[in-house]
């Protein structure tokens, strides 16, 4: 699997998402177009928030919770291992800056641009952050962000 080529796929359409989750819960539009932000096109989110639905969609917050908690231990855990103590760094300072503006996120870190730019490629094309947004980054993975925060990681920006 090493040696594989790396496919990168793009997120879900969030209303094919929605439709998808109307169709098979029965629900009105409003509350599956929520559900699929939820989601933010991440095809396992898609999944693992279908999948809790189906088993307790009469507890929202039994739904959310396992829904958080398979994020958490089965993708964020190792997304996290994986990477670059900069790049923790960078990320966690991406949840200090409300607005994900580049800048911001650079003061927070004290860093330069051309010191900065490296780590936020890596960690676009990694699909953690999205930077198609001039001057801004923001997190691609639901919750993500929340991860980070709950698990004390924004200690690693000191």
């Amino acid at each position: 699997m090493y040696r594989a080529p790396r496919i990168t796929l793009e997120s879900l359409n969030l209303g094919t998402i929605a439709d998808s989750y109307q169709r098979i819960f029965r629900i009105e539009r409003e509350p599956a177009v929520e559900m699929a932000r939820d989601t933010r096109g991440y095809s396992f989110a898609f999944q693992v928030l279908g999948y809790f639905t189906w088993l307790y969609g009469d507890d929202p917050v039994k739904v959310r919770t396992f829904y958080r908690q398979y994020l958490y231990e089965y993708v964020y855990d190792k997304v996290w291992e994986e990477m670059s103590a900069t790049d923790r760094r960078v990320l966690s300072a991406m949840t200090h800056v409300p607005g994900g503006e580049v800048k911001k996120i650079r003061d927070e870190l004290n860093m330069e641009t051309n010191k900065f730019n490296p780590y936020r490629m890596r960690l676009i094309r990694k699909g953690v952050v999205d930077g198609t947004c001039y001057g801004k980054l923001r997190f691609t993975l639901p919750l993500f962000e929340d991860y980070i925060r709950e698990n004390g990681y924004m200690e690693d920006v000191e």
